[in-house]
């Protein structure tokens, strides 16, 4: 399958479960305390992987995120269960290309197919047990900021906004005692948070084009996206079981969106864990094949 088609079949899902009145991403991406980890190198996705078998995980009950390919499940001495279908998700890869005799990188993107571990007769290893407990928020959220180096500075304002300002480079949330849990309010930040990694100190995202707008524009919508993401891989990634109320506006002006854009998804999905990665000190991501 090319990568449009791949695209398109991508976007295709995100826009059903949006049609639903679900936002995917604002789901707890977590199970017992780990995301969707590939059974072969014990990694987890990244990514738009992770939200594609997040989905897939959640649509056909299985309970572990522990996913595998049909090759690498015969090494291992087992098999894929008769009638299983495997779930798509992409690969990157590079590759050298030669314009005006200088040898410059390409990147590109094919599909890959895996299987639950469920889908198959393997045992599922010890050290993936589902009896780990929620991360507190407090902690989780001392861990990211602590981590996050070169960060903006954070006002917490009595008030009813919260938001990150480029010009200023700043996030300006209200207090904790404002929000109705601390999840929300641990969420909140993590998205301002997101956002500010696009500052040009940082990932410098913020181009004239993708710079932050006005709220229900196509580039506001996008790069919401890219926070709304991010948020929840930073919370998700931390062990904290999310709840976030879906708001019917966003879910109008993402599903506007993705119905212009097939390569949005994957686009925002890629950037919102580059960000992730940056907050949590991450340096280099290897992105998971299997």
């Amino acid at each position: 399958m090319n990568s449009k088609q791949l695209a398109e079949d991508i976007t295709a899902l995100i826009i059903k479960e949006l049609e639903s009145g679900s936002v995917p991403w604002r789901k707890p991406w977590n199970a017992g305390g780990f995301m969707p980890t590939s059974l072969t190198t014990g990694k987890q996705y990244g990514g738009i992987n992770t939200l594609i078998l997040s989905i897939m995980k959640e649509r056909a009950g299985y309970k572990y995120p522990l996913w595998i390919t049909f090759n690498e499940t015969n090494k291992r001495g087992g098999q894929v269960l008769k009638g299983s279908k495997s779930v798509e998700i992409i690969k990157w890869g590079t590759y050298d290309k030669v314009i005006e005799g200088e040898t410059v990188k390409r990147f590109y993107m094919r599909s890959h197919r895996v299987f639950n571990i469920a889908q198959t007769t393997l045992e599922v290893p010890a050290e993936y047990s589902l009896d780990r407990e929620p991360v507190a928020v407090p902690v989780a959220l001392d861990s990211i900021v602590a981590g996050y180096v070169n960060k903006p500075e954070i006002f917490h304002r009595a008030g009813d906004q919260a938001y990150y300002s480029p010009l200023t480079d700043s996030i300006t949330i209200p207090l904790l005692e404002q929000f109705e849990n601390a999840t929300n309010y641990a969420y909140t930040l993590c998205h301002e948070m997101t956002h500010s990694t696009g500052h040009q100190s940082r990932l410098d995202r913020f181009s004239e084009e993708d710079k932050p707008a006005v709220f229900g524009s196509p580039v506001y919508a996008k790069e919401e996206l890219v926070a709304d993401i991010g948020a929840n891989i930073l919370l998700s990634s931390a062990g904290v079981a999310l709840d976030i109320t879906n708001s019917g506006a966003y879910i109008k002006g993402w599903l506007k969106a993705l119905q212009n854009d097939s390569n949005l998804i994957v686009s925002a999905a890629t950037k919102a864990q580059k960000a992730a990665d940056y907050i949590l000190g991450i340096k280099v991501k290897e992105e998971v094949a299997a």
